[in-house]
């Protein structure tokens, strides 16, 4: 296995680590794991240290799907294995036996097998070694460890499968993973004003449309949906927008830079002539001005730019509040009548009243460098 795979594997199987907090005895699903965690593995140029960070997440049905990310990219969980909680004299301690099971480079020539044998301290606290070995498709090995699973599931009991406890015999051990981490409740897509809409479905761009300052560009290689999430590769400049238009809502999305950070933003109440910047209000999405307001074509009250010109503005109202590079952030942005709110990771950072527009499309911007967006869902208001 080449250097740069054994990291992703690591990475990898830390992150489904940091999932199994979610286990907690108080805790009933849906919920999300976020966290970071770091590992150390053996190669050929000795003890190696990896940092990563993570996502989780187990609908009420007890399904799971999550993923990790470092530098060398993204890998997603395949199979969870776990026994009841241990409990021991001191108040409120227990732990339980955690297996994590991961396919690597499934269509590969050598595609291999990579397995966190560890233990869960209070749901909380992690520790685990990590272990390899080759896959077979169809081998007895593929099925204790359930890849080949059409669904990645997690099992649960008082006790390990014996097919299981044999599989882990025929694995290699290479390193070991720790990790902290905290788990947030899902909130319930209903509100008083109305239930929420998906406007990503998670496996394609239907009900969206490109438009692409080069119309030579073929779109799919701009924007495409990769493991739940909208890939934007940043050029060339242009747009992706709902083929819908709306008004008075709640607007709730998720995006981080993968790479280095940029410049893009959420185009809110478009309309008129598709071209690079095109007429609406955009709520700004570039680092550390995330939350500016601008208006491309229209005005609002609080407008600092010059009167009477295309572009109205108004900063950010407090110190930046996005997370580190790599990390998912959280834009809340209400429109309601003439007044546009909008919130990152739960700060409030701007406010807009008096817009002379209240209704289009809502797009998402290339502008530059790679971003990716997920879970972005709208709350009509009454």
């Amino acid at each position: 296995m080449k250097h740069s795979r054994k990291k992703l594997v690591l990475a990898f199987v830390a992150a489904v680590m940091m999932g199994m907090p979610c286990m907690a005895q108080d805790v009933e699903p849906p919920f999300t794991w976020e966290g970071k965690g770091s590992g150390s593995f053996i190669s050929e140029e000795g003890t190696e240290d990896i940092n990563f960070q993570f996502e989780l997440s187990i609908d009420e049905q007890g399904m799971f799907k999550g993923q990790t990310s470092n530098e060398d990219g993204t890998s997603k969980i395949k199979h969870v294995f776990y026994t009841e909680p241990k409990q021991y004299d001191f108040p409120g301690f227990f732990s339980r036996k955690l297996i994590i099971v991961l396919l690597i480079n499934e269509y590969g020539n050598n595609p291999m097998l990579s397995v966190l044998n560890g233990r869960v301290l209070v749901d909380r606290f992690l520790y685990g070694e990590i272990m390899l070995t080759r896959y077979e498709e169809g081998s007895d090995t593929a099925r204790a460890l359930g890849v080949g699973n059409p669904e990645a599931t997690l099992m649960e009991g008082d006790e390990l499968p014996d097919g299981l406890k044999s599989a882990l015999k025929k694995c290699l051990p290479f390193g070991m993973v720790k990790i902290e981490g905290d788990y947030r409740t899902v909130a319930d897509s209903g509100s008083k004003d109305g239930d929420a809409i998906a406007l990503f479905n998670g496996r394609d761009l239907e009900g969206w449309h490109i438009w692409l300052e080069d119309a030579n560009v073929d779109p799919e290689d701009v924007w495409k949906v990769r493991d739940g999430e909208i890939w934007c590769t940043g050029n060339p400049t242009g747009f992706l927008r709902t083929k819908e238009e709306y008004s008075n809502y709640k607007l709730v999305l998720e995006w981080r830079w993968p790479e280095k950070p940029g410049n893009s933003g959420v185009l809110l109440h478009m309309g008129g002539e598709e071209k690079v910047w095109p007429p609406c209000m955009e709520a700004q999405l570039m680092h550390k001005r995330a939350g500016d307001l601008i208006g491309m074509g229209y005005t609002f009250n609080e407008n600092k730019a010059k009167k009477g010109g295309f572009i109205s503005f108004t900063p950010h109202m407090s110190d930046p509040s996005e997370k580190e590079l790599g990390d998912w952030n959280k834009y809340e942005i209400t429109c309601k009548g003439g007044t546009i709110e909008a919130t990152i990771n739960g700060r409030l950072q701007n406010k807009a009243t008096g817009v002379n527009i209240d209704k289009g499309y809502i797009g998402l911007q290339s502008e530059g460098v790679p971003i990716v967006f997920r879970n972005i869902k709208l709350t009509p208001l009454n």
